[in-house]
């Protein structure tokens, strides 16, 4: 428990702070754009069916590093912080980013195919935290946190990803849910095609020459 606590309480590691900054750099330029009236990053960043088809394929993956509210910014922006940074002392920074892009364009993905004539915007960083989320139960899950009580890290994440859902459908309704909800689908399918390449590529043989010179 003390193991799992002391991660979440060390410093922001770098591949997360960048990603932080990022997302907190266009939060913070949509709000000067909407206050100023000079610009609207919406319609060029957030995700649509339609606009994704008309050639913005690009919103695929730039809708979730748009905030859409100040909570959202918080709330999740500091989730990805502690969780982000976990997983970033265990994992490549290539890797961590490479799975949050994972993320973002299978939630986008679901979005365009469930929704391709529906105009209305798809925005916010919630599929990341639960695609974190996920990774945190896939790379730490039989550790011990203290939540609401003493759990496995597996138990708290499903606590989390059941408390933001019910938030979700609440806030936002049911479709809007489930599509974010995709976000830490395609996160733990990624992990688990992951997992059975790397299970698939043979080991790494020592030649006797080598073997022989540590023998000596």
């Amino acid at each position: 428990m003390k193991t799992a606590w002391h991660r979440i309480l060390a410093p922001v590691t770098p591949g997360v702070r960048i990603l932080w900054i990022v997302i907190a750099a266009l939060f913070l330029a949509r709000v000067a754009g909407t206050f100023s009236h000079a610009y609207n990053l919406y319609p060029w960043l957030a995700l649509s069916g339609p606009g994704f088809l008309s050639g913005r394929v690009w919103t695929v993956v730039t809708y979730a590093f748009l905030p859409a509210t100040l909570l959202d910014l918080l709330f999740n922006g500091l989730a990805l912080v502690f969780l982000g940074s976990q997983l970033e002392r265990v994992w490549p920074r290539a890797q961590l980013w490479t799975y949050c892009l994972v993320a973002a364009v299978g939630a986008g993905l679901v979005k365009v195919l469930l929704q391709p004539a529906t105009p209305r915007l798809f925005v916010g960083t919630a599929p990341l935290f639960f695609a974190f989320i996920a990774a945190w139960a896939w790379v730490f899950g039989h550790e011990k946190v203290m939540f609401f009580w003493e759990m496995t890290v597996r138990q708290s994440a499903a606590l989390l990803a059941l408390i933001g859902a019910v938030m979700l459908f609440f806030s936002v309704g049911m479709m809007d849910a489930v599509l974010t909800l995709c976000g830490g689908v395609a996160g733990w399918c990624y992990l688990l095609v992951a997992e059975k390449i790397r299970r698939r590529q043979p080991s790494r043989r020592v030649d006797s020459e080598r073997i022989g010179r540590l023998e000596l």
